[in-house]
């Protein structure tokens, strides 16, 4: 192929004699290669050259990690006591991969996380919470891809673990019969966070069953100064509360000891 414009002469002589040959006029005599040469400049254009001297190869990518398939197993769904161990169990459900498990305190310092393989399905997941009384975040990856709700949250309070009482066997404990995945909550307090202004929302029980409806914020300094939860009747609750620091919120709801869909909800100042 031409690498430049270069100018070059095309012999038509084999052509042209061919022509004549076949017309069979013998007395005639051949065009000179002086005379029929076509003198010219030609350009090479810029992909003349480009062919494909290989034959085409497919590629075929890994399959991708479909973390919303893993399973979360035994996490703790109530408050637990600072300085003790949590545990609970993941469960890959077909997944390929590695999971990685990070447990954040409420300061951001990272807790020392042991992780042990049950069987091909499952993995068993142990932390230490010694980072004080708060939440704690509960970073899970497969692949490095998060699971959906990840990270999840922890509860610890302070406080010696309770003993339990000694019963009679004729005592029974009464049943409190309640469902908190039936709690409705909507109010604009829950998506937005105005500084130093009141923000509310409502939180409808009255579909759940009977029990108390607990709510916590936690922001950059801690708790929030400032809750107040009123009993509207019919187990309708108006939440409101005050901020008076910018940031991230932590809004934590929970029906008894079960969180309330959606919760904990995640909040920053405007």
């Amino acid at each position: 192929m031409f690498k430049a414009s270069q100018e070059m002469r095309l012999n038509t002589n084999s052509a042209a004699s061919a022509s004549l040959g076949l017309s069979g006029s013998g007395g005639l005599e051949g065009p000179s290669a002086e005379k029929d040469g076509i003198f010219g400049r030609y350009q090479r254009t810029p992909d003349a050259d480009a062919y494909p001297t290989e034959p085409p190869r497919v590629y075929i990518a890994p399959e991708l990690t479909d973390a919303s398939r893993v399973q979360l197993l035994h996490f703790p769904s109530g408050a637990v006591r600072t300085n003790s161990s949590v545990s609970f169990v993941l469960k890959r459900n077909g997944v390929k991969g590695n999971f990685d498990v990070r447990v954040e305190g409420p300061s951001g310092q990272l807790e020392t996380v042991q992780q042990q393989q049950l069987d091909p399905e499952r993995f068993q997941i142990d932390s230490q919470l010694s980072s004080g009384a708060g939440l704690y975040k509960v970073h899970v990856k497969c692949n490095s891809v998060n699971l959906s709700r990840s990270p999840f949250i922890i509860v610890a309070i302070a406080g010696a673990p309770e003993i339990p009482e000694m019963k009679s066997s004729s005592a029974e404990e009464p049943t409190v019969q309640s469902d908190a995945s039936k709690v409705l909550s909507r109010g604009l307090g829950l998506s937005h966070v105005s500084y130093l202004e009141r923000n509310e929302f409502t939180v409808d029980c009255s579909q759940a069953g009977s029990n108390m409806l607990f709510v916590g914020i936690l922001g950059p300094r801690g708790p929030c100064d400032e809750v107040l939860v009123k009993h509207l009747g019919r187990n309708i609750h108006r939440v409101t509360y005050r901020v008076s620091d910018p940031g991230d919120y932590i809004l934590v709801a929970k029906w008894g000891e079960q969180h309330i869909p959606g919760s904990p909800f995640s909040l920053a100042t405007e």
